[in-house]
């Protein structure tokens, strides 16, 4: 497998398995936390589509994030950081997290990724190491790693997400694969 259809299909795999955990929840179980000192569900979510339309649009591109595009208003935040991931974020501003309404949320999410997902397939396999990039801890990195930084961070968060979820809402169907199954269904001629 090419590492361009492997990104790709990472991206898919956890966007959809994020999708699956919020699938019905509540506006509550998305801002529920099991503690004043954890992110709830919907700030991961958020933090997802920032991080994503970060390092692709910003760091990547070097373009405007969709996040200065309009999508902070439609999703309802008072200031345009396109700074503002949720990365660092002590424990006051952790607390002051309000979560965004869900819907929004879910299209902001969706049109990064989607806008991700085109990129990606823009660029030959040879992109992957012939992109180098500014790591923001010094020095140059591949566009592979990059992407291997991000579907290490999106991994991480995913499982937080279904943790939350489970915490909540309890067992899920056992026979749920990740997305892993649905996704080779689809590839599958």
């Amino acid at each position: 497998m090419q590492l361009k259809l492997f990104i790709q299909g990472c991206l898919q795999q956890h966007y959809n398995s994020m999708m699956r955990a919020v699938d019905g929840l509540s506006p509550a179980e998305m801002a529920w936390t099991p503690n004043d000192q954890c992110s709830s569900i919907a700030f991961l979510v958020w933090h997802y589509g920032r991080t994503l339309d970060r390092w692709v649009h910003t760091r990547i591109k070097g373009d405007a994030q969709l996040w200065e595009k309009g999508w902070a208003e439609k999703v309802g935040w008072a200031t345009v950081d396109s700074s503002d991931t949720g990365y660092g974020y002590d424990l006051g501003q952790l607390r002051a997290f309000k979560a965004p309404e869900t819907g929004p949320l879910l299209k902001y999410v969706a049109a990064v990724r989607q806008d991700s997902i085109e990129y990606f397939d823009s660029l030959s396999e040879a992109d992957f190491d012939g992109i180098t990039l500014p790591n923001p801890r010094g020095g140059t990195i591949t566009l592979a790693v990059t992407c291997q930084q991000l579907l290490w961070e999106f991994n991480q968060h995913g499982g937080q997400i279904a943790y939350l979820r489970g915490e909540q809402r309890g067992l899920e169907d056992p026979g749920y694969s990740g997305g892993l199954l649905e996704s080779m269904a689809e590839n599958t001629p």
